[in-house]
């Protein structure tokens, strides 16, 4: 590259920093925006290691969207983590998917500023809570931004039926969901985009009725689960 530059002179640097000298890379003369887009696209724990590549990646993992995804197995120690994370980042999140976790702290971790924007939400209680949990009603407060979202072994209540309005979301997935037939078309009325509808065994409803010109993919997975009262037994497209 010095010989193609007039005059035998080294070439400027590149925006983002890192001076294009030796022992640089070109990955690290890309600006803090891309660099941050791509550690986005990383599962946390590999985000995070770019802190230690160089001084120049240090500071993006803090500032670039969030991808934050833990199944742990109830432990303290993962939920303190996920407090930490939520508490340190200073960009909002992009993915926020946590399971298999007590999620005592689900409430207060859906109200961080850090998943103001969020794009993505995979939330799921332990299967063997019994009664299942009611999903918080923080859950529903990423209506202009949400494009995805999978909810599992929750119930969800009634009275956040007429606030489930997501224009943006496309892809809804609700497993071992307890949902009643009024929340649910309340639900789904709220979407208007949506396009991939997955209901694996979930229940609570008897009569399911959709209608949509945007959906394109539509599944469900039954099963006659013994003392299960309320069961499909009536499916309208």
């Amino acid at each position: 590259m010095r010989g193609q530059q007039s005059g035998g002179q080294e070439p400027p640097p590149r925006a983002g920093g890192g001076g294009g000298g030796p022992g640089s890379d070109l990955i690290s003369l890309l600006p803090d925006e891309v660099l941050g887009d791509i550690i986005s696209l990383l599962p946390n724990k590999d985000g995070a290691r770019t802190q230690a590549l160089s001084a120049r990646w240090r500071p993006l993992w803090r500032s670039a969207p969030l991808n934050l995804a833990t199944r742990g197995g109830g432990a303290d120690a993962d939920e303190a983590a996920v407090s930490r994370i939520l508490a340190a980042h200073r960009r909002p999140a992009r993915r926020f998917a946590v399971s298999n976790l007590a999620l005592a702290d689900l409430d207060a971790w859906l109200r961080s500023p850090a998943l103001d924007r969020l794009q993505e939400l995979d939330v799921s209680y332990s299967p063997a809570a019994s009664p299942r949990p009611a999903m918080p009603r923080s859950a529903l407060r990423f209506s202009s931004t949400l494009r995805v979202a999978h909810l599992g072994c929750c119930q969800f209540p009634d009275a956040a039926a007429g606030q489930a309005h997501f224009p943006s979301l496309r892809h809804l997935t609700l497993r071992w969901v307890t949902v009643s037939e009024h929340s649910l078309h309340a639900m789904l009325a709220g979407c208007p985009a949506l396009n991939s509808l997955v209901l694996r065994y979930s229940y609570g409803f008897r009569r399911l009725r959709i209608n949509s010109r945007s959906l394109s993919c539509f599944s469900v997975h039954y099963i006659d689960l013994p003392g299960t009262e309320i069961k499909l037994q009536e499916l309208i497209l």
